[in-house]
């Protein structure tokens, strides 16, 4: 179980990851300070999990120090996403979307975290406009990846259909969101080039 502990001694390694964080960044020193304060510092132990997709997002993550695990649910099994390090905020997205977690993080290694509600992150938004554009700029960027990948598939389909052989799906841009679909469009093209094979040997 997640272990909760106090900030002992000085708070500047934890002010010095928020300052060279994209979005925190924006804020002043005070706020910073305060936000520091304010948060709860945790420690996962490896293995355990730290968010679980589905849930409510009712915090962020700030990882301090450790590697943690993403993955989103598909079927047959989870698919992994990637890793995130100390200085990765995760969870962010979610509280101020007001939409549940779209990816489980689990502790790869030991993880130290500060936990950010989400009422104090959505107290600071509405008190920084510098903050609440930064969030805008992760948002942007986010829906940016979306569309991008959204393109990617509709190639693919449109490769399929036409009888040519699709794009690789190896390298779609790995989205969340997308996991299912792209699982699904996966085993599609495979019986797809499967029936083509055997149609192409037939006398």
């Amino acid at each position: 179980m997640a272990e909760q502990r106090g900030i002992i001694g000085t708070i500047a390694p934890y002010l010095r990851l928020l300052r060279e964080h994209a979005i925190f960044g924006e804020l002043s020193e005070q706020d910073l300070k305060d936000l520091v304060i304010r948060s709860d510092l945790i420690v996962f132990a490896p293995g355990e999990l730290m968010l679980q997709q589905g849930e409510a997002s009712d915090s962020a993550l700030l990882i301090i120090a450790g590697e943690a695990e993403v993955t989103v649910d598909a079927t047959p099994s989870p698919v992994q996403l990637g890793r995130s390090t100390s200085g990765a905020l995760i969870g962010e997205v979610g509280v101020f979307a007001g939409v549940p977690r779209t990816a489980t993080v689990r502790a790869r290694t030991e993880v130290e975290a500060l936990r950010i509600g989400r009422d104090d992150m959505l107290h600071i938004g509405g008190e920084n406009p510098a903050f609440l554009r930064a969030v805008m700029r992760e948002l942007g960027g986010r829906i940016a990846a979306f569309n991008q990948a959204i393109g990617f598939y509709t190639g693919a389909l449109t490769r399929l259909e036409q009888e040519d052989d699709p794009t690789p799906l190896a390298d779609a841009p790995p989205i969340p969101e997308l996991v299912t679909f792209v699982h699904a469009l996966r085993q599609i093209a495979r019986r797809i080039s499967l029936r083509r094979v055997s149609a192409d040997g037939e006398p």
